[in-house]
């Protein structure tokens, strides 16, 4: 169906190239070495095939009925200098990590904050950095920001990092006596954004870029509340099982940090505050160790018996 105004065509995944500007990976040729060190049944038929969710703009969204965004680009481009060419298969966000882990892909893109959970599934190739922002019709309310939620009505992105935030506060929010937050999830990003706009909830909370592409191409309807908070990398997800494509890509992505090719994309697309210099790739051993409820090292206090 066609988009029918410059607000739903920014909003409902049919954006126009106009709004959004569309980046173009480099022509380079693969990195010397590199491809011929590619496993073998992947260089065989040539193809990465990488899962994403196209629901997330800038990162991933539809441009009739076509997947664009600035982590395609990246992808690509990766892909580009193994020797390799893209394809796409869409999938729920929440399926995308264990998609990898169960071998539907050979790795996934779709601005996946790397948490504990994805580390159990697969490996995350870190290669941008984002936090979790609130978006809310203006004006901007400080007294209601992405800290102080309770009772608040908050649209949400399913299985995101931003869900298990909204519950952690929820619980807070009980636990001090107040009213817990009304959490209302969906699949995509657009109908969570839309329903703000349309006053059926407060706010909606995603990552800081998708957050300010929303409201840039709002038309007013929207404003950023508060700063971006818990900031963390985004990674591409591969199993734990290909540890040769992974540090493969990390070379190749180090590769198109040094010739200016990433960080070109990221500013075509309005996200290059975002860039990092160090990808790495993060495994279970990452998982930060369990808080104790209580220390097991005896007490240097001195007693203060009489």
């Amino acid at each position: 169906m066609a988009c029918l105004a410059a607000l739903t065509v920014a909003l409902s995944g049919c954006q126009q190239s106009a709004s959004q500007p569309q980046a173009s990976p480099s022509n380079a040729g693969p990195v010397s070495g590199l491809a011929a060190k590619v496993p073998d049944k992947i260089r065989e038929d040539g193809l990465l095939t990488v899962g994403i969710d196209p629901s997330y703009p800038p990162m991933e969204y539809l441009n009739r009925g076509e997947a664009v965004g600035a982590d395609l680009d990246l992808i690509r481009a990766v892909a580009q200098r193994l020797g390799l060419r893209a394809q796409f298969s869409e999938d729920a966000f929440a399926l995308l990590v264990p998609g990898v882990a169960a071998g539907r892909f050979e790795a996934a893109i779709s601005a996946l904050s790397v948490d504990d959970n994805d580390l159990q599934n697969a490996n995350m190739l870190t290669y941008y950095r984002s936090g979790s922002q609130l978006a809310v019709r203006p004006p901007a309310k400080k007294r209601f920001g992405p800290r102080n939620l309770c009772g608040r009505k908050i649209t949400v992105l399913d299985g995101s990092v931003q869900y298990s935030q909204l519950t952690e506060m929820s619980a807070n929010c009980v636990e001090n006596k107040k009213k817990p937050l009304r959490i209302v999830t969906f699949q995509s990003q657009a109908p969570a954004t839309q329903a703000v706009i349309d006053g059926k909830a407060y706010g909606t909370l995603a990552e800081s870029p998708v957050i300010e592409n929303a409201v840039r191409n709002s038309g007013g309807k929207l404003v950023t509340n508060g700063k971006a908070f818990e900031v963390s990398p985004y990674g591409i997800a591969v199993s734990a099982q290909r540890r040769q494509l992974a540090r493969l890509m990390r070379v190749a992505l180090k590769d198109l940090m040094a010739d200016g090719t990433y960080q070109q994309i990221l500013d075509d697309w309005g996200i290059g505050s975002g860039a990092i210099t160090d990808p790495k790739i993060l495994t279970r051993k990452d998982i930060a160790e369990p808080t104790p409820l209580y220390s097991t090292t005896p007490s240097t206090t001195p007693s203060m018996t009489p």
